[in-house]
């Protein structure tokens, strides 16, 4: 991946047969290979304008494949950085084969998973945020998401980073120079100048790892379980809740024998919601093991809504409550409280949501308990730091900050809370890569698809 001096061609539209289909050549031998495998009735001379020339495109042997697009791209104008070529044609996988093919028989090498973003960022076109936010553009599965990514992919992440940097340079810079020309009164620091720094700093970090929490469950999505006693109306709650009817509902206690997920988009969060047999003993060996797929999908859940029957008395489902309760691991249960619309009086517990299936009635309020729970509520405003590497950089720098807090509060030297301040710089450094090693990029650009 590290070889910047190759010619990089490879598919860059998604598997299958379509319309349309690209392929893309990037490197400093673009200009010169893409016209050997193209045929005109006329000289192509590249870049020429950068508007699109009508061509036919040809295999290895020569032989014509279909008719489409050239558009070149100089280095100052393309995505990577570098002379770019974009063959468009029609979307037959075997044409496209055909033609990266051609292309590598001409000299270009088959690009790997995300090469073309990694050279953008080698070339200064992209900072490794942004990097990262074309990769989640492209993985988006619900508007919010894209939006959000798209935010990032224009340089979001590191304009609300860039105070907290200033800070941070800022500190290091005077710090320094008051450690280092300890004799000159005109650099010493004035008193409480590095305390009120770090402070400043922290607040900062703080808000941003606030806005990671909830953007790692906008990127990542979030499971929450149904669980409950049988006839509770899991199911009729699970279908409501994706407004189709995905599980069979019945009357029948019992119905639901295994576990039944399905994706829905909360206000941009994507969220699968898992129903679940109802919690019972049973002699059925089928029922019996739904049974211990739901305990099962509780355990694992990032949320559980603990399913109440307000047509019966609250300890007639107390049980299973409990049960599921107890094999939460630690997360979050919010209590719902079905077929309001059939009890006689409104008699939900206290903190308890009380919703009907059947009418929609308190769905709202429960699909915003949802996100608040899951730390997804909050202003539409789009959270800048949604992936958890860059999560965890911040994680350290406020690690590093507070350990130069404890410096200066014990009296320590102001040399020993520079360290780190140091620290936390660069880790700050690692989420946008003016800090990373070729490891890192190896590891991240993995997770790219070819092409992109």
């Amino acid at each position: 991946m590290h070889d910047l001096g190759t010619t990089l061609v490879a598919i860059a539209t998604p598997p299958g047969r379509g319309g349309l289909g690209c392929v893309r050549l990037s490197g400093p031998d673009a200009f010169t290979i893409a016209p050997a495998i193209v045929r005109s009735g006329r000289t192509i001379a590249l870049p020429g304008t950068g508007a699109p020339l009508f061509v036919a495109f040809a295999d290895a042997a020569g032989a014509l494949l279909d008719h489409g697009f050239l558009v070149a791209f100089e280095a100052n104008r393309a995505f990577t950085g570098e002379a770019s070529i974009e063959l468009w044609t029609h979307g037959s996988p075997p044409v496209l084969a055909a033609l990266v093919e051609a292309a590598v028989a001409n000299g270009a090498r088959p690009a790997g998973p995300g090469e073309f973003t990694y050279r953008a960022l080698r070339n200064g076109r992209l900072d490794l945020a942004q990097a990262e936010a074309v990769r989640d553009l492209i993985a988006a599965r619900t508007k919010h998401q894209a939006r959000v990514a798209f935010l990032q992919v224009e340089g979001a992440l590191a304009r609300r980073l860039a105070p907290l940097e200033e800070i941070l340079l800022d500190l290091c810079a005077r710090g320094e120079a008051a450690v280092e020309f300890v004799e000159e009164a005109d650099v010493h620091t004035p008193a409480g100048f590095l305390r009120d720094g770090i402070e400043r700093a922290l607040a900062l970090a703080r808000e941003l790892a606030a806005e990671g929490r909830r953007g790692h469950v906008l990127r990542e999505g979030a499971r929450v379980a149904l669980c409950g006693a049988t006839s509770v109306g899991k199911s009729s709650l699970f279908n409501r809740l994706l407004a189709r009817d995905r599980a069979i509902v019945s009357p029948v206690p019992g119905t639901t024998r295994d576990t039944l997920e399905d994706t829905v988009d909360l206000d941009g969060t994507p969220v699968t919601l898992i129903d679940t047999a109802g919690l019972r003993e049973s002699a059925n060996e089928i029922e019996a093991e739904g049974v211990r797929r739901a305990r099962r999908a509780a355990g694992e859940a990032d949320l559980v809504l603990l399913v109440f029957d307000a047509t019966r008395p609250p300890e007639a489902d107390e049980r299973a409550a409990q049960e599921t309760a107890a094999r939460t691991g630690g997360a979050s249960a919010i209590v719902v409280v079905n077929k309001i619309d059939l009890a006689p009086a409104d008699g939900t517990a206290p903190g308890a949501i009380g919703v009907s299936a059947l009418t929609g009635r308190g769905l709202d309020d429960l699909r915003g308990a949802v996100l608040r729970a899951l730390g997804a509520a909050g202003p539409a405003e789009n959270p800048v730091l949604t992936d958890a590497r860059q999560t965890a950089a911040l994680s350290e720098a406020i690690d590093a900050l507070e350990g130069a807090r404890r410096a200066i509060v014990s009296g320590l030297s102001e040399e020993a809370a520079l360290l780190d301040l140091r620290q936390a710089l660069s880790r700050l450094g690692e989420i946008t890569g003016e800090v990373a090693s070729d490891d890192l990029y190896d590891r991240i650009f993995s997770t790219f698809c070819i092409g992109k």
